[in-house]
């Protein structure tokens, strides 16, 4: 069971992005503060999966980093 200050959230990245530069966005999310975990399906590589700590931070501070980088994203779920 997940700890109920843990929330999911799924983005979704407009830009087609090579792996070095999703590798590159993952890393940048993960030293955000808050961040427990980042990731995504090799198959659905414009998705990337965050779990945060929701004392610590929020999905619209997270996306509002991606977009910050050049970025357009969207959250779409969870």
């Amino acid at each position: 069971m997940m700890n109920a200050r843990l929330n999911e959230v799924l983005v979704h990245i407009d830009e087609v992005l090579d792996e070095d530069t999703l590798h590159r966005l993952e890393e940048g999310i993960r030293r955000d503060a808050g961040v427990i975990s980042v990731g995504h399906n090799p198959d659905k590589s414009h998705m990337i999966m965050v779990v945060y700590d929701s004392e610590s931070t929020r999905a619209s501070s997270l996306l509002h980093s991606i977009q910050e980088q050049g970025l357009h994203a969207q959250v779409v779920g969870l």
